[in-house]
């Protein structure tokens, strides 16, 4: 879909940058000749007259620049480069196992050595119906030769295209792979005479896709594939017969052109060629590796145990890690910035867009505060579309307000889907990228997440000037060594997911008697791990999922062998952390706390210090600082014995989700007979060390807290904790 007015789209090579660092970005313009960008720090967000005026603090002026048009283009697939003995074929088969998950109308390709245009080398694809397709290059865009009967989706197939140039003779062939006890293995094939000989390729290889008439890929193949070969032999229906019966990590016998194994190492793009000619490939747009195989036998879960089962790539048409745009500007951040979230502003002709990032202060010059922006959960609602919209249907109502830009995520997939929207196949996705545009992550819009998160960075602006701000993959990479100088670590209103060193560095943070003010809801939920060498790329893998199709063999992460899943199902609920627990799910309207007798307390009583109100946050866009998501306190689920629950919420509606065991997404309406009422709780507890958890157990706590110019006791109570949190006198476990 091509915009019908002008748009600009553009991303950052990095999400953080220290001060004398410097950070690119690269701009797509749609029917714009040129663009205007000035730098500006964000301190709250556009969300209209409820909130105070959004006025973002411009930091550089504005300098111009030409616009040019950078396609997206989505689709992962293998990419050879050129090499004359794949040029100059003689006798030739090319073979793999492939599980065809999704046609849609189109010709996905397999395998190919075809040239632009098709004038020369060969291919192996599934045309529009799903038949096995051979394609031999020529001046005339390529013959075409097909089986008659479709492949089943979602079965393994042996599939081989052999030819012999001496005997023009062509052979395709399907070998279907039996899987399952009531399974069977079947074949077909079409052998064809007096064929000319292909055209001469290139020697530049493409699987999963095919070189289109501009030279770019195209024609992108949805399911799995495994160990494609090209092999320097015309096997006969009996050698492939043959062929499809060995294991997929056996070696053959007839020499190799290519020979491509794909369970090595899967963070490394390589793919490496075993013939031992040098013909190793890259992977690109990150597919998802390490999946069930042909050979798969439930025999374990983690691949790492039994990687010849997981010899498999699962390519989608609609994967997408980055558009791999030529950078248009690079900032170097001046060092008097202070630590905050900034933005590239991009303005040209009525179209705006901003790139934020981070500015972090390192060293002696950073805070004894810090805010964690949860870039982990950014990533994973990455240009969300599906999501919202099916907790809209699900409430009946319509609970967000949509921008220019996000009608424009739901027309124009190019920009690739979050984590909550399922490929086209129905397959989960598993790989969210920031290292492309986000339509999302804008000051306006929907107040979710990052619009929320800067109401909560305007606070800090004006409670703690000198406050830094680190990201999850910063946490995750550096670990307890992040938080060094840190006393008073802030979250996000919704640091949903988390990874196993992020967790093992909060441990250590809390240990040495760190303060942690939990200022959101639905925390600290499930596992993500982000890629060990490339920046803004997470994986999350869910084993139980409403959000796609999930196998039984998609346990455990690619990036990093963990076991993936909720942290409550893998023995860390979120209450042992931070005292309350995710509970449910209130988008249509919020509502308040109300103070109670803990809050009396001694040992709380700093918190309500200078408030005389019982009714705690009764106002804001969301008509309440206790919804969207919300949490309470469960001692079954390790909440400490002497946390304090000094206020909770009520009042709210009968349309809130309940969320059954072991299922990650709603599956219930509260108005059916709820066991409970809906509440989120806001609790406090000192630990052994000398420090303490404050949690409001509530995503929409943030989105109160500019309201009547931050005076409020939203506000208030944030301020109170803040302040007592960075008084060093240790605090005391009751006895």
């Amino acid at each position: 879909m091509q915009p019908d007015r002008p748009v600009i789209l553009a991303y950052a090579d990095r999400d953080s940058v220290k001060p004398g660092e410097s950070i690119g970005f690269a701009v797509n313009c749609v029917k714009l000749d040129s663009f205007e960008c000035d730098f500006v720090r964000l301190l709250g967000c556009d969300a209209g007259p409820e909130m105070p005026p959004f006025e973002p603090t411009v930091m550089t002026k504005g300098t111009r620049y030409p616009g040019r048009e950078q396609p997206i283009r989505a689709g992962s697939y293998i990419e050879v480069d050129g090499s004359q003995r794949l040029a100059d074929l003689g006798q030739i088969t090319l073979c793999a196992n492939i599980f065809p998950t999704l046609l849609n109308g189109q010709p996905r390709c397999l395998m190919s050595t075809l040239t632009a245009y098709g004038r020369g080398g060969v291919a192996l694809r599934l045309d529009v119906e799903g038949c096995l397709t051979a394609i031999l290059g020529d001046t005339n865009g390529g013959r075409v030769y097909r089986l008659d009967q479709p492949l089943s989706l979602h079965r393994w197939s042996f599939v081989a295209l052999s030819y012999d140039p001496e005997r023009r003779h062509l052979l395709i062939a399907v070998h279907r792979l039996a899987s399952g006890t009531h399974d069977h293995a079947g074949a077909s094939w079409l052998a064809v005479d007096d064929v000319k000989p292909p055209a001469s390729g290139d020697g530049h290889v493409l699987v999963a896709a095919e070189r289109g008439g501009d030279g770019l890929p195209c024609h992108h193949f949805n399911g799995k594939i495994e160990r494609p070969r090209i092999l320097a032999a015309a096997l006969s229906i009996d050698q492939l017969k043959d062929l499809a019966s060995c294991k997929p990590t056996e070696p053959v016998s007839w020499p190799c052109l290519a020979d491509w194994d794909l369970v090595n190492e899967p963070t490394s793009d390589m793919i490496r060629d075993l013939s031992g000619l040098g013909h190793d490939g890259l992977c690109a747009n990150q597919p998802a590796r390490a999946v069930q195989g042909s050979n798969w036998d439930s025999s374990t879960l983690d691949w790492r145990h039994a990687p010849e089962q997981y010899a498999a790539i699962y390519f989608h048409h609609d994967d997408l890690e980055t558009p791999g745009w030529e950078e248009d500007l690079r900032l170097t951040v001046p060092v008097e910035w202070p630590s905050g979230c900034y933005a590239a502003r991009l303005r040209g002709e009525g179209a705006e867009f901003y790139v934020p990032f981070y500015v972090r202060q390192a060293g002696k010059a950073a805070s004894d505060v810090a805010f964690l922006a949860p870039t982990a959960t950014y990533a994973a609602y990455v240009n969300m579309v599906s999501q919202q919209q099916r907790v809209e249907y699900a409430l009946g109502c319509v609970g967000v307000t949509y921008t220019p830009l996000d009608l424009l995520a739901v027309g124009l997939p190019g920009p690739g889907r979050s984590l909550y929207d399922p490929h086209e196949d129905g397959s989960g996705r598993w790989i969210g990228s920031l290292r492309r545009p986000v339509l999302n992550r804008q000051p306006g819009g929907w107040l979710w997440n990052f619009q929320i998160d800067l109401c909560l960075l305007g606070w800090l602006s004006r409670a703690a000037p000198d406050h830094n701000v680190l990201t999850d993959e910063e946490l995750d990479r550096e670990g307890l060594a992040a938080l060094e100088g840190c006393r008073v670590l802030v979250t996000g209103s919704h640091p949903e997911y988390w990874s196993q060193p992020m967790l093992q560095a909060l441990d250590g943070f809390l240990a040495r008697g760190g303060r942690l003010m939990y200022l959101g809801g639905n925390g600290f939920w499930h596992t993500i791990d982000f890629h060990p060498r490339r920046q803004g790329l997470v994986e999350l893998r869910r084993r139980i999922s409403l959000m796609g199709r999930v196998d039984a063999g998609d346990a455990h992460s690619s990036f990093t062998g963990r076991l993936c899943g909720g942290w409550r199902d893998l023995g860390r609920p979120e209450h042992s952390l931070v005292g309350v627990g995710f509970r449910t799910e209130v988008f249509d309207r919020g509502s308040y706390y109300r103070r109670l007798p803990a809050g009396d307390d001694p040992r709380a009583r700093f918190i309500f210090e200078g408030i005389t109100d019982s009714i705690i946050g009764d106002f804001g866009i969301f008509g309440g600082a206790a919804g969207l998501e919300v949490d309470t306190v469960d001692q079954a689920l390790g909440t400490p014995r002497h946390a304090l629950v000094v206020a909770a919420s009520e009042g709210h509606t009968s349309s809130g989700m309940r969320t059954m065991g072991g299922i990650e997404f709603f599956t219930a309406l509260w108005n059916d007979a709820p066991r409970e009422p809906i509440r989120a709780d806001m609790t406090f507890f000192e630990t052994p060390a000398g420090g303490a958890v404050f949690s409001v157990g509530s995503i929409a706590w943030g989105s109160c807290i500019p309201h009547d110019g931050y005076v409020n006791n939203v506000a208030r109570i944030s301020e109170n904790v803040l302040r007592r949190f960075r008084d060093p006198s240790p605090f005391q476990m009751p006895s």
